[in-house]
């Protein structure tokens, strides 16, 4: 099964680690951390669209979304 991020960017579900909301997540010190450690790498994406409003971590990397987690949730469960 497949999530689609927005844009024109899906992921396999079985990839996914985690989805979070950026409003949430970015409160805490060391999520913010783990955003530009990651971003330095080269391992956070762009799924395309508007401003970013979650982000899935996968496989392959940190996903910015234009989709809110709780919609990308729903769309993992298939609700």
């Amino acid at each position: 099964m497949y999530l689609y991020l927005g844009g024109d960017k899906a992921l396999r579900t079985s990839e996914i680690l985690g989805i979070f909301d950026l409003d949430t997540v970015t409160v805490q010190a060391h999520s913010r951390v783990f955003l530009a450690q990651a971003q330095k790498k080269g391992q956070v994406h762009d799924a395309g669209g508007d401003l970013p409003k979650a982000f899935v971590l996968a496989d392959s990397g940190v996903w910015l979304a234009p989709v809110n987690a709780a919609t990308l949730q729903k769309r993992a469960l298939g609700g």
